[in-house]
């Protein structure tokens, strides 16, 4: 027993350091949905989860896979998710679901494969709420949870009722966690036509990229998804992780040989850290080096003379980020060159992806019917739009209106009619089936007739106020009231969505 004693006690140390020394304990939970005995069967959900379940193996990950699960079998593996992220306090977990899922008055449910749901009451009985997973996941109370539901199609079931009932309801959320949805609250994604959904396909690229940080995955899986489905699909991401979580290794850049102090010097050491990919230089203390660095990359410098450094890092887009530093004696000085390029909107503005959603990015170029009471009697009018979308459900427009028509003999009447207008799509229903919106503006009508001497001519500011509908998001009908606030004029135009990229 003594000798059993003594061996603990010497080994115990040692197994706290192992202990400590290895990464997070990492547990996930992917289902895939698609076989339906009830409901119209899903392209993609099984692939989905598998592809998933094996990138989340190789960043070490303990994954159990549950394919065309019933409600039974969805909750056990629910309880047993929670039950292993409650060993540690550092471990992570991640949640995947890919199928069919509903809304109903503001809670979300995941639909098992062999469901039979006779109406929306039964949903809590006979379907897994989305807000039990995260209560469960909740009371592990873990580092970090991420939910991801690539689950945002339309309601399957005949008998939905409910005015939301199009895609996911924002989730209710709990602290150190981050939710994904594959398209917006109350908007809806395509299934796919390859072997992964067009939401799971991106993340699939993001999340085998080494080193990337775990918000940036999402974020630029979201900028994937948005710009591939020319914004009629834009994924949602819901945070309340305030720290940073890396799923795998940043790349190891290698220094150059000779590049070390020698042995009988004061030497510090230096931390290189990286987001986009560039190239580096670091001159100073007999020191001019250049180096091509990968995007979220590492470059450890261990000895290094101590004393002043300057170093650039010089980016593929013209763009630089520049540090100066005193590396001191026996200690470490951390740089993180922090740029990643932005996106850019169709005027060179950044934009900001979870705040943009703009169906109509494109020229409207409608044919109008105008008629008025003293101003613009055009019989025609053709309309060239540009807009862009500033903010969520909503959109700038700039455009100009040609008018040939007549006001007392033959066809003489011409009008020009550049216009600025800003509008809303009511209420927030815009989706890549098209929504209804109205706005408001102002421009000015140049008008004049080309009859026998020109004798007649206009030029009025008017403002505007619009009404329309994007149908498909390939068709715009609208009405539009343009007025003086002395006369009026009415237009109805009928226009084709040519999109740009």
């Amino acid at each position: 027993m003594k000798k059993v004693l003594a061996i603990v006690l010497v080994l115990l140390p040692a197994l706290v350091f192992a202990r400590q020394d290895s990464p997070q304990p990492r547990f996930a939970l992917v289902i895939g949905n698609e076989a339906y005995t009830n409901l119209q069967r899903l392209a993609n959900p099984v692939n989905d989860a598998n592809d998933i379940a094996d990138v989340l193996e190789t960043l070490g990950f303990s994954v159990n896979r549950l394919l065309n699960g019933n409600i039974e079998e969805m909750e056990d593996a629910v309880v047993d998710l929670k039950n292993r992220l409650s060993e540690s306090p550092d471990s992570y977990g991640f949640f995947y679901y890919a199928g069919h899922a509903v809304q109903s008055e503001g809670e979300n449910y995941l639909i098992p494969a062999d469901a039979r749901i006779r109406g929306e009451n039964f949903l809590r009985n006979h379907s897994l709420s989305v807000q039990t997973i995260l209560s469960e996941l909740n009371d592990a109370k873990n580092s970090l949870n991420m939910i991801v539901l690539d689950a945002c199609r339309d309601n399957p079931f005949g008998w939905a009722r409910s005015g939301g009932s199009r895609g996911l309801a924002p989730p209710r959320q709990h602290v150190d966690s981050i939710i994904v949805y594959a398209t917006s609250a109350g908007s809806v994604a395509d299934d796919g036509r390859g072997r992964n959904g067009l939401f799971t396909g991106k993340l699939l690229n993001n999340l085998r990229i080494p080193g990337m940080e775990i918000n940036e995955i999402f974020r630029r899986t979201g900028h994937d998804v948005t710009e591939a489905s020319n914004r009629r699909q834009m994924p949602a991401i819901y945070n309340q992780f305030f720290g940073t979580a890396y799923l795998s290794a940043r790349p190891v850049v290698r220094l150059p040989d000779g590049f070390d102090a020698g042995s009988d010097i004061l030497t510090g050491s230096l931390q290189i850290f990286t987001v986009t990919a560039g190239t580096m230089q670091i001159t100073g203390e007999n020191v001019d080096e250049t180096l091509e660095l990968p995007a979220w990359g590492s470059l450890p410098i261990e000895r290094i003379n101590t004393g002043n450094y300057q170093i650039v890092m010089r980016y593929d887009d013209g763009r630089t980020e520049e540090y100066s530093i005193e590396v001191k004696p026996e200690q470490t000085e951390t740089v993180d060159f922090s740029y990643r390029p932005a996106q850019r909107s169709f005027f060179g503005r950044p934009q900001e992806i979870s705040r943009i959603y703009n169906p109509a990015a494109a020229y409207l170029n409608s044919i109008g019917v105008s008629a008025g009471t003293s101003f613009s009697y055009p019989l025609f009018i053709s309309t060239i739009h540009g807009t862009y979308a500033p903010f969520r459900n909503s959109f700038f427009e700039i455009g100009f209106d040609l008018g040939l028509g007549s006001k007392w003999k033959g066809i003489g009447y011409y009008s020009f009619y550049p216009f600025a207008r800003y509008a809303l799509y009511v209420p927030n229903n815009i989706d890549k089936n098209g929504g209804w919106y109205a706005g408001i503006g102002c421009g000015v009508m140049f008008s004049y007739l080309n009859y026998k001497n020109r004798e007649f001519s206009e030029t009025i500011f008017t403002f505007d106020f619009c009404t329309g509908f994007i149908i498909g998001n390939y068709f715009n009908i609208s009405y539009t009231l343009r007025t003086n606030f002395t006369s009026a004029n009415n237009k109805f135009s009928l226009g084709y969505i040519y999109r740009f990229k």
